[in-house]
């Protein structure tokens, strides 16, 4: 019987089959893996290195993501290029909702830490437990915060909670101008104001912050808002007058507190070209604050509100007719003993008169004869002549929320309303229409559109917008020197504004007393007026003209009594600032140029420290050291230190009184200046 006997295959080099075939499949599997490392080098070539920036752009795409923020608005300054209005880089405090979730998921550690950054900030714990579960990449949490709440998000450093910066428009001079400057609201954008009115040019272009997704998803931010992301805005630069600004508010604001006053007006202006030098309403503003000014409905009243002008319309009304040549400054008038009856309504002067001229119709302010004045024109060219002094229509300065006043068609003017008409009643006008009308009397003639704006100047330093005079004849340059010798008798002997006039500075101008109607009744209210004064000077070579009304005051009513010397105080003081010298001031003769003037410092020897001229007196209550400094510095020193200033002269300051470091013993404090040499 065979036996079978298993065998295995060995080849030449001694191996079996079964390890030739293991070697075979290790080969194998080498060289794919080879092959896909291959591949895999070669896409990743393709990618990184042939494709890299088209994947780079798609990426970017995809995760980066750009989040506007407000830009940096030019700055709003005076006539001397001193800010009233500039914009600083604060600090924002922005949430990544997902990052904070993903890197604190246990609520147990999120929401302790969302508790101190309530804290820190003055939010509500609950909104910021909703906020950090939204589903948005990016948003924020408060905006534009003190420097003190910065550091405190630093110090809890919250995952997902970042800060970035923003500007923030303030106000440096707080509610000096404020109704006239207006505000921007919290995204740079203006609302009131010339902020409102040359917002195109203040804006700037928009920045960004750039962020992108980690492999995480989690939304990263990179490097807040740079400067080289954006355009600033222009810078616009006013007419107004800081000084002028600052003398015409702080007499005014006396004034109203004085006649315990609803509320006071003024606009101040160069007759010669129509710039504003300065513009006050009160009460006025903080721009700094907004939403306080919205809560109490400030606005610039002298342009908003119109309101029966009363007899400061009077001039118009005659200068109509002097114009027409129908009646001359020496034609007299009967004033029916102050009383004139037309149809079933008396009308009645404030003192009986009996006979007057032209000049003294005005200079006593009869409504009497003023009203058979405009009867001699007529309707039709009376009303011609206050259209084209710019009444019943705006304007046009440049400022947002210009409002015209009204008056009925003519075919409406029955003899009542007519006589009513030409001395105030029965129509409304703003201050500025007031004002610009005024000034052609006061430069021969000539309307001119008043402005605000100078120029606006780019960040690079260009001019791209200039303000120039524009202006029309509305009147011959006779008709505007006679209206300038009546204005004056105004201001003179039996003149209702004879209390007025400036020593050094002759003026001439018109007060205002005028009946406002109670809403209750709708009948002219006994208790409620308009009390006004508009005036100009020097009478003969204009510099300055000033219109000044206070709303519903209760100390007195007549526009001299009230209005008045709120005039007198600010063109005493705004004429010796601008250079005009005093007429019929003695002056020095000599036949040699006198010797140059020394330096204050010169003159009065180098400023001793207060500390060791009055020791014992705290800090805090002593008064500033005025001397040596220019007008401007003296006014901004007055402002934060509390004082009002008076001033004699022009240049620098070189004495005061009370002395520099002397206990305060009132608010003010007088200013001698000099010019320095």
């Amino acid at each position: 019987m065979s036996q079978k006997t298993a065998q295995t295959d060995v080849n030449t080099d001694g191996e079996t089959s079964p390890q030739r075939w293991l070697h075979v499949r290790l080969w194998a599997t080498g060289a794919v893996m080879t092959l896909c490392f291959g591949l895999l080098l070669t896409r990743a070539y393709v990618l990184q290195v042939q494709k890299r920036d088209l994947y780079r752009s798609l990426a970017e795409e995809q995760y980066l993501r750009e989040i506007e923020v407000p830009p940096h608005r030019g700055r709003i300054v005076d006539r001397s290029d001193s800010e009233l209005a500039a914009s600083a880089s604060v600090d924002s405090v922005y949430l990544e909702p997902q990052r904070l979730r993903s890197e604190l998921p246990d609520s147990a550690r999120r929401e302790p830490a969302l508790a101190k950054l309530a804290l820190a900030l003055g939010l509500e714990v609950s909104d910021l437990k909703r906020k950090a579960l939204s589903d948005r990449h990016y948003l924020f949490l408060k905006r534009r915060i003190a420097p003190e709440e910065a550091q405190r998000v630093r110090t809890l450093a919250v995952p997902g909670v970042g800060l970035t910066q923003e500007p923030k428009r303030y106000y440096p001079n707080r509610s000096l101008a404020g109704p006239l400057l207006g505000w921007a609201g919290v995204d740079a954008i203006g609302l009131e104001g010339v902020e409102l009115a040359y917002d195109r040019f203040l804006r700037g272009s928009k920045a960004s912050v750039i962020g992108w997704q980690d492999a995480r998803g989690r939304k990263v931010m990179v490097g807040g808002i740079g400067d080289s992301s954006r355009e600033r805005g222009h810078d616009v630069h006013l007419t107004i007058d800081k000084f002028i600004q600052f003398r015409l508010e702080q007499a005014l604001e006396e004034g109203v507190h004085k006649a315990h006053a609803k509320a006071g007006v003024a606009v101040a202006l160069d007759p010669r070209n129509g710039e504003i030098l300065a513009m006050a309403s009160v009460p006025s503003v903080n721009p700094n604050d907004p939403a306080g000014a919205r809560e109490r409905g400030v606005r610039n009243r002298v342009v908003t509100d119109p309101f029966e002008p009363g007899s400061t319309i009077k001039p118009f009304s005659i200068g109509a007719a002097l114009e027409a040549g129908v009646v001359r400054l020496s034609d007299e008038w009967d004033c029916e003993g102050g009383q004139w009856r037309i149809g079933h309504v008396t009308i009645h002067d404030a003192e009986p008169e009996g006979i007057l001229t032209t000049t003294q119709v005005l200079g006593r302010s009869s409504n009497i004869c003023t009203s058979k004045i405009t009867r001699r024109l007529g309707r039709e060219k009376t009303y011609l002549f206050l259209r084209q002094l710019g009444f019943f229509s705006p304007t046009g300065i440049d400022l947002a929320g210009e409002r015209s006043g009204q008056v009925r068609p003519v075919a409406e003017w029955r003899d009542v309303a007519f006589a009513n008409i030409s001395f105030g009643q029965g129509m409304t006008a703003t201050p500025m229409q007031i004002a610009s009308a005024m000034a052609a009397f006061a430069n021969g003639g000539i309307l001119y559109r008043p402005h605000v704006v100078s120029r606006v100047v780019s960040s690079t330093g260009q001019t791209v917008l200039e303000s120039h005079p524009e202006g029309k004849r509305v009147m011959s340059a006779h008709t505007a020197s006679q209206m300038r010798q009546m204005l004056r008798a105004v201001m003179e002997k039996k003149g209702t504004g004879d209390t007025l006039d400036i020593p050094g500075y002759p003026v001439a101008g018109k007060t205002g007393t005028a009946q406002k109607v109670d809403p209750n009744t709708r009948r002219y209210s006994p208790e409620f007026w308009a009390s006004s004064f508009i005036g100009f000077a020097p009478y003969d070579d204009p510099r300055i003209l000033l219109f000044v009304m206070v709303d519903e005051p209760h100390e007195g009513h007549y526009g001299a009594a009230v209005a008045g010397p709120i005039f007198v105080k600010v063109v005493s003081a705004v004429l010796p600032y601008l250079g005009v010298p005093p007429q019929n001031s003695p002056q020095l003769v000599t036949t040699s140029p006198p010797p140059p003037r020394p330096s204050p410092s010169a003159q009065y020897g180098p400023p001793v420290p207060v500390a060791l001229r009055y020791p014992g007196v705290p800090e805090s209550l002593r008064v500033p050291n005025f001397v040596g400094l220019g007008l401007g510095r003296a006014v901004d020193l007055a402002r934060t230190s509390g004082f009002r200033i008076e001033l004699s002269g022009s240049g620098v300051v070189v004495s005061q009184e009370p002395p520099a470091g002397s206990a305060r013993r009132g608010p003010i404090c007088q200013l001698r200046l000099a010019p320095a040499h």
